[in-house]
């Protein structure tokens, strides 16, 4: 009688293990599958190159309001706060410039002042681990002041480009202009130099109108601006990730 208890109580006790090394084999398998899936995540989300290129600088003014606001100025300003919201989105920036001046002395070819600037500007851009740039300019139309908005041109071959313009045009219009009917923004295929020379996918953005009475007040305002620049780094954030993952800051209003 007590041999046929022992071995009942074996019996029992086998089956709890069974039962328990299936559990252990379960979590096991779990937890390789969720470090599997966050080692995919880390490479899908690794550390971004974004090149940021103020247009103008230097003995290069660019367009201006004819009353000392010049566009160099204004591109530097805007990059430089572009840079800081780009930065919190856990991506790398390179500058072309971060001070006033021009870049044709980092050009040796034979060629103009204004095409050894741009190819300087080309060459920074094409370095290797560069992943996208960002040209930022500042719009004039003197025969048109009514003429105002934002405009997001990209090389016309390019569909990564396109698609970068695409992002970050709904970027804008979602957190900037949604309450600002009379701005909007428009995406446009293009020749520029800076578009078409380039290797890696990128956009030239017109920020505003200097010769628009409403602009040229927003082009002064540091809100705004701010405003504009988180926008731009949204629509970047979400052109890397395809919308897969939220930035690491929070859109302010302002």
């Amino acid at each position: 009688m007590f041999k046929n208890t022992k071995f009942i109580v074996i019996k029992i006790n086998r089956k709890y293990i069974k039962l328990f090394i299936f559990i252990i084999v379960m979590i096991l398998i779990l937890l390789i599958s969720k470090n599997l899936l966050v080692i995919s995540t880390i490479k899908e989300m690794e550390i971004k190159r974004v090149v940021l290129d103020p247009g103008h600088g230097g003995i290069d003014g660019g367009t201006s309001d004819n009353y000392g606001l010049l566009e160099k100025n204004i591109n530097l300003d805007f990059s430089l706060k572009l840079k800081k919201y780009i930065l919190k989105s856990n991506n790398e920036v390179l500058m072309t410039r971060k001070k006033d001046v021009s870049l044709e002395d980092k050009c040796n070819i034979n060629a103009s002042r204004y095409i050894r600037d741009l190819t300087a500007r080309k060459n920074i851009i094409n370095r290797k681990n560069n992943d996208i740039f960002i040209s930022i300019h500042t719009n004039s139309n003197p025969k048109n002041p009514h003429a105002k908005g934002v405009l997001i041109f990209y090389y016309k071959k390019s569909s990564k480009g396109k698609k970068l313009a695409e992002y970050i045009s709904k970027s804008i219009n979602n957190l900037v202009f949604n309450e600002m009917s009379s701005h909007k923004v428009y995406v446009i295929p293009a020749d520029y130099f800076i578009l078409r020379e380039t290797t890696k996918p990128g956009v030239l953005i017109e920020i505003g109108y200097i010769t628009n009475y409403q602009d040229k007040k927003l082009l002064q305002n540091d809100d705004y601006k701010n405003s504009l620049a988180q926008a731009i780094s949204y629509g970047i954030y979400n052109y890397f990730h395809q919308n897969k993952y939220k930035p690491f800051f929070s859109f302010t209003k302002r």
